[in-house]
């Protein structure tokens, strides 16, 4: 706070300001006018702000519900494809399975309700088994289209089982592997080993209906000892029949955005996009139109485009809708009133000569029933002046009695109970012995005879000229807020500590699980365990950073300082993550100066910094990339530097990076593992050690994260 004292002069009559002048005569429509024009342009300003913010608020909300719209799209692919896993452990158990008992399977799977129209399975078949093949098919009913001996190659892979069967999609027979719709899909899976869908595509006899796409995957038999279950025979394909409008409706339906026009393009392995809602076709253009919000969703090998145009005032009440028009009624009749009041006041100070008079009065009545304590003293640290709540807070007389008194006698004769009343007092002399120190937000707790807590703030006052006059105090009364901040960090910290106890105990078994505890585990339940273990260390992970947010703000965190060598730091941490690295085929590379002193840190704290650099790092580089480490000893201060050759920030999301939960946008969604909070906590870490932290980075350049951290050479002779 920097307050202005100006000296007043008197006015001179000789001058020409006389009560009876003409310009006092005008006087109060001049100023009438001009209070008129200048609330008015506040008001319309203010009102055309509020609006904006509104609106911005609309399109926030509404980018969140389409990205909440994107996620259950994409647990309901999830959840679909599971049928296919069950198709091809079925086949894996019996690779002579028979029309019925396929059938008897697939209509299992249906009662289930799963999301597939069709579950089919199409055998490998050489050119000596065909007649095999096509006489064994014939036997069970089944008609092949377009599959005969002579039609046979080397080896073909025609759809034998498929219920319920959908003729003119999908015919009996039918040689995936040559089709091309699904050739490639057919391919790309038996390369991954995982599954893939085909393009869009249509019925044969309604080309206008809406899209459908099948999602195959391959079987193989048992491997030969040694050998992954992938490098065993090739038994053919099962596949999933499904329907591209089944996967939008639901989850369109339950963020409530089913009557929002939106659009849905198919742009997978690098081709021209192609729009697969409201209706197929491929000669669109994809680029996204102003006021539309884009959701990107990866499933099975492809990658959908989900385009919604932004409804006006989504998300709003209708309240929320008319503030700006409340705010607008408001201020133009708050300004007639103070046109009216100004030209008012001016005409009555014309008539009663006593214009300065007036205003002092009113003022010192408007500052004096003020909620908040207000003192101001002099250069001599003398009492000048002091509120009503100043006094009923400190438990004091009048303030009429203070004036003039000393300000550390005034002080002293509070009549209260202070938590700490000699750290008050030596405060308080401290800021008054000092004409330049500000001082905001320091906490004044009062236990008697109520308990309450005051927030003082206190600025010199000075004249234009610079000359020191005296000092103002303000003191405001914030027991409740902080009783709400207090109760809220306890239930943030009672409820982590909650859910840590539970989550340890699920990570935990699923480890005893994995290691054989509950028996030999096959690859199946070794994948889905292994998900759970995963999403179970991240959702921990989620519940530590918001537990120190918590207690960052609440200043409850200590640090547990020590002597710390940082080099030997840095190797244990990167030798930790070099599993990770290695996954990527990412090359790390150190550049430590190792003949530097110890610094004095929290190892613990001072590690989790370092650890979510390279993180960040290893999540934002591609596959390939190359992240370096740098550290050294620079004018006192240790440096600590992470660059990466990754995809690199905008100069206008830079503001936002050390946010909590912030979205910065990127090509694609944000990688596996990242809350939000990673370098909100690192850079609180850093400030907590009295260091600092700065990012360089250009988009499609990388970034450098640069950690400065103060030396406290270690004291030998103490240790």
């Amino acid at each position: 706070m920097s307050l202005s004292v100006e000296r007043t002069h008197p006015i001179n009559p000789s001058a020409g300001f006389s009560p009876n002048s003409a310009f006092t005569r005008r006087l109060g429509v001049i100023a009438a006018t001009a209070t008129f024009l200048m609330l008015l342009a506040m008001t319309i300003g203010t009102a055309l702000g509020a609006k904006a913010v509104l609106s911005s608020q609309s399109e926030q909300r509404f980018a969140d519900v389409v990205e909440g719209a994107s996620n259950s799209v994409r647990a309901d692919f999830d959840r679909s494809f599971t049928e296919i896993a069950s198709m091809e452990a079925f086949i894996r158990s019996d690779p002579g399975v028979t029309n019925d008992q396929f059938k008897l399977f697939a209509g299992t799977m249906s009662q289930r309700g799963t999301g597939a129209e069709a579950l089919g399975f199409a055998p490998r078949v050489r050119a000596p088994e065909s007649a095999t093949f096509i006489s064994d098919m014939r036997n069970q009913g089944i008609s092949l289209r377009d599959f005969s001996v002579d039609s046979v190659a080397s080896e073909r892979y025609p759809v034998a089982y498929m219920f319920p069967p959908l003729p003119g999609l999908v015919d009996p027979g039918l040689n995936i592997l040559g089709d091309p719709r699904f050739g490639t899909a057919v391919q790309n899976s038996l390369y991954s080993d995982a599954l893939v869908a085909s393009a869009p595509i249509q019925f044969q006899t309604n080309p206008s209906g809406p899209p459908w796409f099948l999602v195959f995957q391959p079987v193989f038999g048992d491997p030969a000892p040694g050998l992954l279950p992938s490098e065993g025979p090739l038994l053919g394909y099962v596949f999933g029949v499904y329907r591209a409008a089944d996967f939008l409706g639901g989850p369109l339906e339950r963020n409530s955005l089913d009557g929002v026009p939106f659009k849905v393009f198919d742009r997978s392995e690098g081709r021209d996009p192609i729009l697969i809602f409201p209706e197929l076709s491929t000669t669109v253009n994809d680029k996204l139109l102003s006021g539309w919000v884009q959701a990107d969703v990866e499933f099975a090998g492809r990658r959908w485009i989900m385009q919604f145009e932004t409804p006006e005032q989504f998300g709003l009440s209708g309240l929320e809708r008319n503030v700006w028009v409340i705010v607008l009624s408001a201020g133009l009749g708050l300004t007639v009133f103070a046109s009216v009041s100004m030209f008012s006041l001016l005409k009555a100070r014309s008539a009663a000569h006593s214009d300065l008079d007036l205003m002092t009065s009113q003022i010192r009545v408007i500052i004096g029933s003020a909620i908040e304590g207000i003192v101001v003293m002099d250069a001599l640290n003398r009492l000048v002046w002091a509120n009503r709540s100043f006094a009923e807070a400190f438990g004091m007389p009048d303030p009429e009695v203070l004036a003039g008194k000393d300000w550390s006698a005034v002080r002293e004769s509070a009549g209260v109970d202070l938590a700490d009343r000699d750290g008050f007092f030596n405060q308080m002399g401290q800021i008054s012995g000092n004409r330049d120190v500000v001082v905001t937000g320091s906490d004044v707790r009062i236990t008697g005879p109520a308990e309450k807590t005051l927030s003082m703030s206190s600025s010199p006052v000075s004249d234009q000229s610079g000359h020191y006059l005296g000092r103002l105090f303000v003191f405001r009364d914030v027991t409740v807020e902080r009783s709400a901040e207090e109760a809220k960090t306890d239930f943030i910290s009672m409820v982590s500590h909650e859910l840590r106890t539970p989550l340890t105990s699920i990570v935990g078994y699923v480890d005893l699980l994995m290691e054989g505890a509950g028996g030999p585990q096959n690859s199946d339940s070794m994948r889905l365990l292994g998900a759970v273990r995963r999403n179970g260390n991240r959702l921990a992970r989620l519940v530590a950073d918001i537990l120190d947010l918590s207690r960052i703000d609440n200043a409850r965190f200590d640090l547990e300082l020590s002597d710390v060598d940082v080099p030997v730091l840095i190797n244990d941490i990167v030798e930790s993550m070099s599993a990770d690295f290695k996954s990527k085929e990412q090359s790390v590379t150190l550049e430590i100066e190792e003949q530097v002193p110890a610094i004095r840190a929290d190892r613990v704290r001072l590690g989790q910094v370092i650890t979510n650099l390279l993180s960040n790092a290893y999540r934002y580089t591609p596959v390939g990339g190359n992240v370096m480490v740098r550290a050294a000893e620079r004018n006192g201060d240790y440096r600590i530097s992470v660059q990466d050759t990754g995809i690199g920030i905008r100069s206008e999301d830079m503001p936002r990076l050390f946010q909590r939960f912030a979205r910065i946008h990127r090509n694609g969604p944000r990688p596996s593992g990242s809350t939000g909070l990673g370098l909100a906590i690192t850079k609180a870490l850093v400030e907590l050690h009295g260091g600092t932290i700065e990012v360089e980075s250009d988009p499609n350049s990388g970034s450098t994260f640069t950690v400065t951290i103060p030396i406290t050479v270690r004291n030998k002779d103490a240790a």
